[in-house]
């Protein structure tokens, strides 16, 4: 990030009003302890164990939300069962999730500066709540929207969940950021009208956010405060 653009975003954190920030990643990393592969194999087999006839494309798959965006094809019941089992593991990851640095340094400031601050996630809204909770920052976090839908097309890109948060904090759009670290956090910035902010965790990153569409580029949290 050049000097000028480390500049603009200091000036964009000041100005603005709402911070919204992805869960998984920007907050934590909620599979450091229950690796995401495996949680990702437990639904499969969970699925399996009901008939299901895993495809090859899923059964390769590493990320347990792919899974559960599998099982919206499955009818209600199915997505439903999913969903339960989804979190259920999701909350047992928190147990050993690894804080991200700089997040909760950029939570409590951003609470003494009078902004609103809210976690949009498609994570279950239980292990976003467990998470808060077991590290002390639940009572700095103003609003959660994180996944309670068994309908898997509710979650991010679809604006469902952004929306839901700027409506409980009464959000200006262009004076909201929304930190997150995939290419869905930034499209759904596109849609929504609030300010991308990648957090690139990982190498090869900066640039896939980049043409998801984020506004700016950071590869440590503390370049936000």
């Amino acid at each position: 990030m050049t000097a000028l653009m480390g500049t603009a975003l200091q000036d964009v954190m000041r100005k603005a009003e709402c911070v919204l920030l992805d869960f998984d990643g920007p907050i934590c990393d909620i599979f450091a302890g229950l690796p995401a592969p495996q949680v990702a194999a437990s639904l499969r087999t969970f699925l399996a164990a009901r008939g299901v006839e895993i495809p090859p494309a899923v059964e390769v798959l590493d990320d347990p939300l792919a899974v559960f965006r599998f099982s919206g094809q499955l009818g209600a019941e199915v997505s439903r069962a999913t969903l339960d089992a989804l979190t259920e593991l999701e909350v047992e990851a928190t147990e050993t999730a690894r804080p991200t640095p700089g997040a909760a340094e950029l939570i409590y400031e951003s609470k003494r500066l009078g902004k609103a601050v809210a976690v949009v996630s498609n994570n279950s809204s239980a292990a976003v709540t467990a998470y808060l909770q077991r590290v002390g920052l639940a009572v700095a976090i103003d609003y959660v929207s994180a996944r309670v839908d068994p309908d898997p097309d509710l979650m991010k890109p679809h604006p469902h969940l952004v929306r839901r948060a700027l409506e409980w904090l009464n959000g200006n759009p262009p004076a909201t950021v929304l930190v997150g670290d995939s290419e869905t956090d930034m499209e759904v910035c596109q849609v929504t009208g609030v300010v991308a902010i990648g957090y690139a965790n990982r190498p090869g990153k900066v640039s896939r956010l980049e043409a998801a569409g984020a506004d700016y580029v950071v590869t440590n949290m503390a370049d936000l405060l």
